[in-house]
């Protein structure tokens, strides 16, 4: 097993920085790292979403089952890149009410695994940045939001 993990702390509810995550249709206005999703957050649907060999490169669509959709508190959806057990990946998104600073604990991973993880594993883990990129749109996008 390989992960990604990043964490921020967002001035504003669970609710509302679940209700961000959860609105793909205007993903394209502020998520640089699946800008554009296709699909519903109920567990167990399907996701169409567009993914890279690295940052940089071409993207193409690949689906998705969401494995968790728990309101206001864990968005996961698995992808397999070649197969169940020989590479797939799981990202999550997990938000904790931040009971010293008021707002929301996000913690943001990737997880690999299967067979293959090793191998790729030097090209994913380039994507550090832009979950830390992500991370910082949906805190400035659920801050603009937040009721003063």
């Amino acid at each position: 097993m390989h992960q990604i993990r990043t964490e921020i702390h967002i001035a504003a509810s669970p609710e509302q920085v679940w209700k961000i995550l959860c609105d793909f249709d205007a993903y394209p206005e502020w998520n640089p790292l699946v800008p554009r999703m296709r699909g519903a957050a109920v567990t167990g649907s399907r996701l169409s979403l567009p993914t890279a060999l690295g940052p940089e490169a071409p993207s193409s669509c690949r689906c998705a089952t969401v494995e968790d959709a728990t309101p206001p508190r864990r968005l996961a959806w698995r992808t397999n890149m070649i197969a169940r057990g020989v590479a797939s990946s799981v990202h999550a998104f997990e938000l904790s009410p931040d009971e010293d600073r008021g707002g929301t604990h996000v913690r943001h991973q990737e997880t690999v695994t299967g067979a293959a993880a090793p191998l790729m594993w030097p090209m994913l883990r380039r994507f550090e940045p832009v979950f830390e990129r992500l991370n910082q749109a949906l805190k400035s996008r659920a801050e603009a939001a937040a009721p003063a």
